[in-house]
């Protein structure tokens, strides 16, 4: 017969066992985690290389990098921008699991208003070649920031960033290293370690930042955040502490029962990013032509 002092000993030891292996569970979940990080962060580059067709009236434009890569942009420029008339420009950077050709919305939007849109693809996203990573598309933002600014078209003093989920982040980090007139981030996280810990993945095995608390607390200038509040990706909390660390230079847009794909509704939407930028002086009244958002 056992005594009591056996069977303390093997529940003991059957609990160390069921602990060993959660642990291992976990550690090999958190490996797999690490190991596959960049196809979590970048799905749509593992895609691989897929041909598009340049839409009527872009202008395309190829960042050539130190690496030997080259990442696709597309201009759009509003009627009547030229030299003489210069127009105020925004930079677009859309979501991770998105293309530039899914979002011809913005330059219908931006275009219709007299402002320039530049549509930008990341590295190893559909023609672009290369390899994604924060440091990569930083620095291809600023390539194509620079090269914007000096279109003769272009008006260099009013040259904003738009962003969505992880293009906020890319945006937001524009902002610190190029003159904005203005920022606005849809949908977007405080950190990536941040956004890691929402899904229950330790911080630390986060290779690359996206440090947007960072990011809006070193810009100067005047930040648009829009969330809907329903995101269950990345919760509305984390637009509120983006708030909190630009100190008073954000407008919080809050769009109730929306989930994390802004915009649900063009309507409210053009209205709130119009009021923004005529704030700004991006935007002045101008005609908008039938059926543009």
């Amino acid at each position: 017969m056992r005594t009591p002092g056996r069977r303390h000993g093997h529940w003991r030891r059957l609990t160390l066992v069921i602990g060993a292996v959660v642990v291992g569970v976990f550690l090999a979940a958190c490996g797999l985690v690490a190991g596959l990080q960049n196809e979590f962060v970048y799905p749509n580059a593992a895609e691989g290389p897929m041909d598009r067709r340049t839409p009527p009236g872009a202008i395309q434009h190829w960042v050539h990098t130190r690496e030997g890569d080259r990442v696709e942009g597309w201009l759009f420029l509003p009627p009547g921008a030229s030299a003489s008339a210069k127009a105020p420009a925004v930079l677009f950077f859309h979501g991770n699991s998105d293309f530039i050709e899914h979002r011809l919305e913005y330059p219908e939007f931006y275009n219709a208003r007299g402002v320039a849109i530049l549509l930008v693809e990341y590295r190893g996203y559909r023609r672009s070649t290369g390899t994604p990573s924060e440091a990569a598309m930083a620095a291809d933002a600023d390539a194509f920031y620079d090269w914007l600014a000096s279109r003769p078209e272009v008006d260099a003093k009013r040259i904003a960033a738009h962003g969505h989920s992880m293009g906020a982040a890319i945006a937001a980090g524009l902002a610190t290293r190029r003159p904005l007139r203005g920022l606005v981030m849809v949908s977007a996280f405080k950190s990536l370690p941040d956004l890691f810990g929402r899904f229950l993945v330790p911080p630390v095995l986060a290779h690359e930042r996206f440090d947007n608390m960072r990011a809006v607390a070193a810009y100067p200038g005047p930040v648009l955040l829009v969330h809907g509040e329903a995101d269950e990706i990345i919760p509305h909390s984390h637009v509120m502490a983006l708030a909190r660390a630009t100190e008073g230079r954000a407008t919080v847009v809050s769009y109730p029962g929306v989930d994390h794909d802004v915009p649900w509704n063009w309507g409210a939407f053009a209205s709130d990013l119009t009021r923004f930028y005529k704030g700004i002086g991006m935007m002045t009244p101008t005609p908008m032509r039938p059926g543009a958002p």
